[in-house]
């Protein structure tokens, strides 16, 4: 398949590496265009009020000086150019890090993944966590995360004409070794508590700031939910998620409440 890979670590970051060279080696025709430093948290925001640029720095590699929605923007732009060109898939990770429940909201990974398929590209959010607490925030197994992308995309070239046109999924691949992994799962979106409240600082000059609460680690997780689904750390979580949010179930309220 033609494949255009971003992420939102960046381009340096060992997550698409990996995936770049699982993808390569499958044979896929893969092209990197991702951020040129880490851009975690951004969404799909996009450079509105300063210009951005695209930097080739190695054969098929790119980095853009802005967000993963912008670094789908320009590579399907400049790089690829005609949209009758356009890759037939966008992957955006495998990020390091997990993408749950809410967090589809702030991903920049997720964020990619939606500007591909508003250019109508079948796009893919990957995602692992840590490895285990013993090892937290090492990253270990990303040669297993980037085998399970190359699988699932096999699963998807072997069966495009029965899939839609346009989709977007989020994926979470636990971190654990290729063998250990117990298949995938279908799941929703979760829900967990909210942030922990922000974090207050001196700065050495005396001025304030503040740094973001972390995500509670002890909560309740539905059954069916990609939370649910990673805590147990066995199967790849796949949450299909919606191009545009809107709310059909309140259109008759709102037509009541108006007319």
């Amino acid at each position: 398949m033609r494949i255009l890979l971003t992420n939102d670590d960046g381009y340096l970051a060992q997550g698409i590496r990996a995936v770049f060279a699982s993808l390569i080696q499958a044979g896929h025709d893969v092209i990197m265009v991702a951020p040129e430093r880490n851009s975690s948290g951004a969404g799909q925001s996009i450079a509105v009020y300063s210009p951005i640029s695209i930097t080739q720095v190695e054969d098929r590699i790119y980095f853009v000086s802005s967000t993963p929605a912008d670094s789908v923007r320009l590579g399907l732009q400049v790089v690829y150019g005609d949209p009758e060109n356009y890759p037939d898939l966008v992957i955006s990770g495998v990020n390091m890090g997990e993408n749950l429940g809410e967090d589809v909201l702030y991903s920049g990974t997720v964020g990619a993944a939606r500007e591909g398929a508003l250019h109508k590209i079948p796009s893919l959010a990957f995602s692992t966590n840590g490895a285990s607490s013993l090892t937290r925030n090492k990253y270990e197994h990303l040669t297993s995360a980037a085998r399970i992308v190359t699988e699932l995309v096999a699963k998807i070239e072997a069966n495009i004409t029965s899939l839609p046109d346009v989709f977007i999924w989020n994926i979470n691949i636990p971190s654990i070794p290729y063998d250990k992994i117990k298949g995938y799962e279908t799941t929703k979106l979760g829900m967990r508590p909210l942030h922990q409240p922000l974090i207050e600082q001196i700065t050495p000059r005396g001025n304030i700031i503040y740094w973001q609460g972390h995500t509670c680690d002890a909560f309740d997780c539905e059954l069916g939910t990609d939370l649910a689904v990673f805590l147990k750390e066995e199967k790849v979580s796949i949450t299909p998620i919606e191009v545009l949010p809107t709310n059909y179930s309140q259109m008759p309220t709102i037509e009541a409440l108006t007319n």
